[in-house]
């Protein structure tokens, strides 16, 4: 039987105090193993936090940099989301910070970063004050012709002319001269004409037939079918209104005048004195053809003091004056009174 061996610890030999050293010395490796394990992780740890707080520092320090760096340089945008990850926004770019960058920050310690993206448009400005009126451009081509509008409202009367702007032209019939009161000048002197008292047809008012007259293409004696133009006499077989018989059968004369400074005329029946306002040229007795014969005639004022065409006192008839008496019924009586012979005036303004 093979004797049990026994550990040298147990043997016999030296005893337990003698044998401490031998314990002690493996024990205090091994702790000393444990405790400098442990002081390896711990400095692992140490250094990772202090990584983490250095790089916490880096981000803090470069957004002081970009700030310092935003008085002086251009506008850039930074995003901190893309620094490690360390800000990370939720959504938009609540995580970009907008700051000046003029190259390496802080002395050039710090390289410029790459370019970070566009930011988002900004809020409209404000309109633009109005900017100056422009010189006019060139006239335009004419347009077409528009429909005529609606007739307007006529307007108030307008202001009189000027006193004898244009001038009159009258007859004085009976004389051979223009008034003698009036600024009447002698156009030319003639003789009275017009159509046969006993032929119905041709014209019914007198002419004042220029004692010179012109001819024009003609050919002499009677031909065909005319009318005919023949000379006036008086017919006055009792002395009123003229005073006397004399001028009876005796031919008339007439004088055309003009008055450059009053455009007006005016005769007027049954009177012998003009208006307030006008100028009287002459005034004298209304004469007409004899009321039973075919050839009517105008009435016209015949001066108060006729004359007479020199050597035309035969009886040759042709158109004929006679003076014209009032007719009561249809005429007013009073005032007008039957029988009496009517008056006359010419009138000028």
């Amino acid at each position: 039987m093979t004797a049990e061996r026994q550990s040298p610890f147990l043997s016999g030999g030296p005893t337990r105090r003698d044998r401490l050293p031998v314990l002690v010395g493996p024990l205090v490796g091994v702790l000393a193993a444990l405790v400098c394990g442990i002081s390896v992780l711990t400095g692992v740890v140490v250094v990772h936090n202090m990584q983490q707080e250095l790089t916490a520092a880096r981000e803090r320090l470069a957004v002081l940099e970009n700030l310092f760096a935003g008085f002086t340089g251009e506008d850039q945008a930074v995003d901190l989301s893309e620094n490690d990850g360390v800000m990370t926004p939720d959504d938009g770019d609540h995580g970009a910070v907008r700051v000046k960058r003029d190259g390496p920050a802080l002395g050039g310690r710090c390289p410029q970063g790459p370019p970070g993206p566009a930011g988002r448009d900004g809020v409209a400005g404000r309109d633009g004050r109005d900017g100056v009126q422009g010189s006019a451009g060139p006239t335009g081509p004419v347009g077409l012709q528009g429909p005529a509008g609606d007739k307007g409202d006529t307007g108030p009367p307008g202001r009189d002319g000027a006193p004898g702007e244009g001038g009159s032209v009258y007859t004085r019939w009976g004389r051979k001269t223009c008034a003698g009161n009036s600024e009447a000048e002698l156009v030319y002197s003639g003789v009275a004409g017009g159509t046969a008292h006993n032929l119905p047809g041709g014209g019914t008012n007198y002419q004042c037939l220029p004692t010179n007259p012109q001819w024009g293409r003609y050919e002499d004696g009677r031909q065909g079918a005319k009318a005919y133009m023949y000379g006036a006499e008086y017919q006055l077989d009792r002395n009123v209104p003229f005073g006397s018989t004399s001028l009876h059968d005796d031919d008339v004369p007439c004088a055309v005048c003009y008055v450059p400074t009053r455009g007006g005329k005016l005769m007027i029946p049954a009177r012998n004195t003009c208006p307030t306002g006008w100028t009287q040229e002459y005034d004298g007795y209304l004469m007409a053809g004899h009321y039973n014969h075919p050839g009517a005639k105008e009435y016209v004022c015949v001066d108060e003091q006729p004359e007479a065409v020199t050597g035309g006192q035969a009886n040759d008839n042709g158109a004929l004056f006679y003076p014209v008496e009032a007719r009561c019924g249809s005429l007013p009586c009073p005032n007008y009174v039957e029988g009496r012979e009517l008056t006359c005036v010419v009138c000028t303004k």
